[in-house]
């Protein structure tokens, strides 16, 4: 009895936060179509590279992905304030918005921990979230966790909030991030079949990343940064229709659509799928 009293006074106070945070947002100066995006994610968000354990860059000359996509953001007239605990990349020119949510080292389980405390301070419109890198299984729970603690938030705070996450591009070997990159496919298939403001970013196979885009055995370098960044901008100025995501169950149970890929301009539904045993129904 105690503990769930504990745990709803909890509660009680992070309503509490995101009413304030609700009503200083509502009190403030801001241009209304102001984007607010937090680039959530482990050392690829954060720019950390392996020479950095022995020798350290300083941290405002780290940029990872985020200054070319705020660059690419700005010269497309797309209003956005990045948005995070973190600030990394402020001693670059030309400047950019250095706040972010990188954590470098940090497994998806992790950074799921304090997921729910990053939406309350941040209250970010979108999330551009990079994770997995870190993980040593192919289970994407960590992941799930993730996306669920940003469902409570969006529960919590009335406020909606598009999620773009990646195929992570590096830290495992290439028999490792099939299984892990194939079950991350099915979940989002399946979250986004099931109404969820989200989208998959193809980014390990479409960055178009080579050898020669890595610094070391897991981080980019700044052309594999740009890389990156284009990705991200391209999926961020494509229209997003939520009723595009609506799957067609009638033609194979959900459960077995693998990867699914919406076009606006087309205005379809383009999707992989396993046949069941049972075959198809028209």
């Amino acid at each position: 009895m105690k503990q769930k009293y504990f745990k709803l006074l909890i509660r009680f106070f992070a309503l509490c936060l995101i009413t304030t945070h609700l009503y200083a947002e509502n009190n403030e100066s801001t241009p209304a179509n102001l984007i607010r995006i937090m680039p959530l994610g482990d050392s690829i968000t954060y720019d950390y590279r392996l020479s950095d354990a022995n020798d350290p860059r300083p941290t405002s000359m780290r940029t990872g992905y985020r200054s070319h996509l705020w660059y690419m953001l700005q010269n497309a007239g797309y209003n956005a304030d990045f948005v995070g605990s973190r600030i990394a990349g402020e001693g670059i020119i030309p400047p950019f918005d250095p706040d972010n949510e990188g954590h470098p080292g940090w497994t998806a389980s992790e950074l799921a921990i304090n997921t729910y405390d990053y939406m309350i301070n941040a209250r970010p419109n979108i999330v551009l979230l990079h994770i997995g890198t870190n993980d040593t299984s192919p289970s994407i729970d960590g992941i799930n966790a993730i996306l669920n603690n940003i469902d409570f938030y969006e529960r919590d705070s009335g406020q909606s909030v598009r999620v773009l996450i990646a195929l992570p591009i590096g830290g495992k070997s290439a028999h490792e991030i099939k299984p892990f990159n194939d079950e991350l496919e099915k979940l989002i298939s399946q979250r986004a079949i099931n109404g969820d403001n989200i989208t998959l970013v193809d980014m390990y196979r479409t960055a178009g990343l080579t050898s020669s885009d890595f610094i070391d055995s897991i981080h980019p370098n700044d052309t594999g940064y740009r890389k990156m960044a284009q990705v991200w901008f391209n999926a961020l100025m494509a229209p997003y229709t939520p009723a595009l995501y609506t799957f067609p169950s009638t033609i194979v149970p959900s459960n077995y659509v693998r990867t699914m890929y919406v076009s606006e301009e087309t205005k379809s539904v383009t999707f992989t799928t396993e046949v069941p045993d049972t075959g198809l129904i028209f």
